[in-house]
């Protein structure tokens, strides 16, 4: 099979010591509040931009910030201490597994140091008062480390170095050197860019548009075209019978099913990871959604990670298998995650075995 098929996280934010083997096309995440779920698909994020050093790590970090906030609330110094383990003196984020058959093992590790950092060269006159009051070499919190990725017979070993007012454009990366893993978050949906991508791309735009016609058969395009006033560019959706309507104008069930339908072709070949795939969702549009997607990343060869909350989001997902006429070709593994101690432990089971002892199962979803 193609994408992962064992992984172990060793230490990553909460998660300590979580051996996965035997994953599947479809893999669902389920457990506890603060168990591990959005962690786990954060940590084969690092397998993304495997030989761009630092700048994978920052983004990551940054990622779940964003999210939250809709804006940045903290440094990313900040956003990339809390992803090591907070109640050890050992700063390392360590994973490992099997990728395409192949053996990767991930290392970021390192101390926290005092570096100096001079504000007066600080770019684009972006500092605050405090900054400008401290011009010169100030001393500032910092950290010092490496990154250790091993992937096949490829090896690479990055010296790192940032301090507290790290940046990401002081970094720099290509899609040349990424693997086809794309993150969708809970909120992805609210980014305004949603469109700008989409309308590039004939084949991005065809799969959005068999997606929205789950919701409404009667849209037939995606557009961007000038405002009244020729201000600016605005994000329509063509309807057969309303016409050309603003994207403004729809709920956001349109846009998440607009972000998963544009991330399954963006995300050929490789893995994609949904973080609480129902979010925006009317449950009455679940069987349809989530029917497309699983046949959708069959298409393109696209293993698929899904956290949920969600029992109903669980039976949809299951029902895209039709266990009742084919029990024996299944291709999802249900993964339970649970904290003890400072350990991740983890349950799998088939998506046919859920399926078969659906009301035992279904209490661990909404623990």
């Amino acid at each position: 099979m193609a994408g992962l098929d064992k992984l172990y996280i060793d230490s990553f934010r909460g998660i300590r010591d979580l051996s996965l083997k035997h994953l599947c096309p479809i893999n669902l995440i389920v457990g506890n509040n603060n168990c591990g779920k959005t962690s786990m698909l954060e940590a084969v994020e690092f397998l993304r931009f495997y030989n761009s050093g630092l700048i994978n790590v920052l983004q990551i970090a940054r990622q779940r910030d964003y999210q939250f906030a809709m804006e940045y609330s903290n440094s990313i110094y900040e956003n990339v201490m809390c992803m090591f383990p907070q109640e050890s003196q050992i700063k390392k984020i360590e994973l490992s597994g099997t990728y395409n058959d192949e053996e990767f093992s991930y290392r970021f590790h390192g101390e926290n140091k005092k570096m100096f950092y001079d504000f007066a060269q600080e770019r684009g006159g972006r500092q605050n008062r405090t900054q400008t009051a401290l011009a010169g070499e100030t001393e500032v919190d910092g950290f010092e480390g490496g990154i250790l990725v091993n992937l096949g017979k490829k090896f690479k070993q990055t010296p790192v170095k940032f301090h507290r007012y790290v940046r990401m454009s002081d970094y720099s990366y290509t899609e040349s050197e990424s693997l086809p893993i794309r993150y969708v978050g809970a909120f992805a949906h609210l980014r305004g860019d949603i469109i700008n991508e989409i309308v590039r791309n004939e084949e991005y735009k065809d799969i959005c548009v068999m997606m929205l016609k789950l919701f409404d058969n009667g849209i037939s395009d995606i557009l961007t075209l000038p405002s009244d006033t020729g201000s600016h560019m605005v994000n329509y959706i063509k309807h057969d019978r309303l016409g050309n309507m603003p994207l403004s104008t729809y709920g956001d069930g349109v846009k998440r099913a607009l972000v998963l339908a544009n991330e399954i072709v963006r995300s050929r070949g490789g893995i994609l990871l949904i973080d609480e795939i129902e979010t925006s969702i009317h449950k009455q549009y679940y069987d349809d959604i989530f029917r497309f997607v699983t046949k959708a990343c069959q298409q393109y060869n696209v293993q698929l990670f899904i956290t949920t909350h969600s029992l109903e989001a669980l039976d949809g997902i299951l029902n895209t298998q039709d266990y009742d006429k084919s029990p024996n070709d299944d291709i999802i593994n249900v993964i339970t995650l649970r904290k003890e101690g400072n350990k991740t432990l983890s349950r799998s089971l088939s998506g046919f075995d859920v399926y078969k002892d659906r009301e035992d199962f279904g209490f661990e979803v909404r623990l």
